[in-house]
């Protein structure tokens, strides 16, 4: 089975978990080619596994010429499927000049990918999140019809654009849809009509739990050691965590929060640290690289995660595995990973009281935190281990094109030949 994953940006620090599936399903004995919509950023090759992954990966926006080149020749050579592409992007498309002249560019950015496909033998596009990679993944298959797409949705960015990212359209036309948590999957079900359900596959996201695993903790009479890891986005609530520790340091609790991650709300962050008189309490430690989060792991007693909206956060179970306690906000599919009271504490979204309350607790209890921890391992090793869910990928992805072969959806080549397209 030869397989291509096509992300926005790949590989991505924010998306680990896409280039950790890439390297289990080749494990598995996948071939997997990877490609990317734009060039890496500045961040993108933090660590010896994501800098092997950027130089393997094909660039379709590598330079504006590319895609003169890709219209051109598609002009030249298949003149009504590229008027076929074109138009499909603008049925897809928002109103709006803007969003119009986006959907061009998507459309020419989908033929580019057609024809690096076909010059690869390649012949079904999977997105991971069903953003611009999505569009362009479908228009592509509007180009060529011989090629297929499937997606894989996370949430929650997906559910917030349902009309402007034509989810429906993609839904509709994908060969089946990966969703990572059952509240994603009742999610997507909302616009996607019944008789596409039983193509709907609940298959979680997993981590490698012999990287993530426990260690000599932090001493527990030590104040208690927090973490949290997201991109600096308003999205993870951080400011109400902020202002939660605040009014624990008044009431004397002991504690100190190291912060992993960049993004546009550093500057607010820094000053809000600043405002509430947690210079002291609370370190930016930037963005890290995936191989080296599982020290900073190591040195908490638990994790915090404050966010307004979650998917599934794969640090939670990276945390989890490593059998840091977990306080999470009870919102998306966290739920299903963390039980409250047994693998973790939920809290209420957008609650500095509710937080607050949780992070007491654990910073009285070593033993409380001891019993999480335990019990958080367990559940992230039978449920969420990365070489359970790339299985799982694997087969269905054999199933699917298997069926395109034998139905004739794709023309079949001296091998098998498969091609996913990832996004973030």
């Amino acid at each position: 089975m030869r397989i291509a994953y096509l992300n926005s940006e790949y590989p991505s620090l924010s998306h680990t978990f896409i280039e950790r599936e890439v390297r289990q399903l080749r494990a598995l004995g996948v071939d997997i080619t990877t490609f990317s919509v734009r060039p890496l950023g500045r961040t993108a090759t933090l660590g010896s596994a994501h800098a092997q992954a950027a130089r393997e990966t094909r660039v379709i926006l590598r330079s504006p010429g590319t895609l003169m080149g890709a219209l051109v020749r598609a002009s030249l050579t298949r003149p009504l499927a590229l008027v076929r592409a074109l138009a499909a992007g603008q049925r897809m498309s928002p109103p709006g000049l803007r969003a119009r002249l986006w959907h061009i560019a998507y459309a020419i950015e989908g033929i580019r990918l057609a024809q690096m496909l076909r010059a690869e033998r390649l012949d079904h596009v999977h997105v991971h999140m069903a953003n611009n990679g999505a569009a362009i993944a479908r228009l592509a298959t509007r180009f060529d019809p011989t090629l297929t797409y499937s997606m894989s949705i996370h949430g929650s960015a997906e559910f917030f654009h349902v009309d402007s990212w034509a989810l429906a359209h993609k839904a509709r036309d994908a060969r089946f849809i990966r969703c990572i948590s059952n509240f994603c999957r009742a999610q997507v079900m909302i616009f996607t009509d019944p008789s596409r359900w039983s193509d709907l596959h609940v298959v979680r996201c997993g981590i490698d739990t012999d990287q993530f695993r426990p260690t000599a903790t932090p001493p527990p009479d030590d104040p208690l050691r927090l973490v949290t890891v997201g991109r600096l986005h308003p999205i993870k609530g951080y400011t109400v965590l902020l202002q939660a520790l605040a009014g624990l340091r008044d009431r004397g609790v002991a504690f100190h929060l190291t912060m992993i991650g960049d993004g546009p709300m550093r500057a607010t962050i820094e000053r809000t640290i600043r405002d509430l008189d947690l210079v002291d309490r609370v370190t930016l430690a930037g963005a890290v690289a995936a191989e080296d989060l599982v020290r900073y792991l190591h040195d908490a007693h638990a994790m915090v995660v404050s966010s307004f909206m979650e998917g599934v956060p794969v640090v939670l179970m990276e945390a989890m595995a490593c059998e840091l306690a977990v306080i999470a906000t009870r919102v998306g599919g966290i739920p299903e990973l963390v039980e409250d009271g047994v693998s973790g504490l939920l809290v209420d979204p957008a609650s500095s009281a509710s937080l607050a309350q949780a992070i007491e607790s654990l910073a009285q209890n070593a033993e409380k935190r001891r019993c999480l921890g335990r019990a958080a391992r367990r559940i992230v090793c039978d449920r969420y281990d990365i070489r359970g869910s790339a299985a799982q990928m694997r087969e269905i992805f054999g199933r699917y094109l298997s069926e395109a072969l034998a139905s004739g959806m794709s023309e079949p080549s001296s091998q098998t030949r498969t091609s996913v397209v990832t996004q973030p």
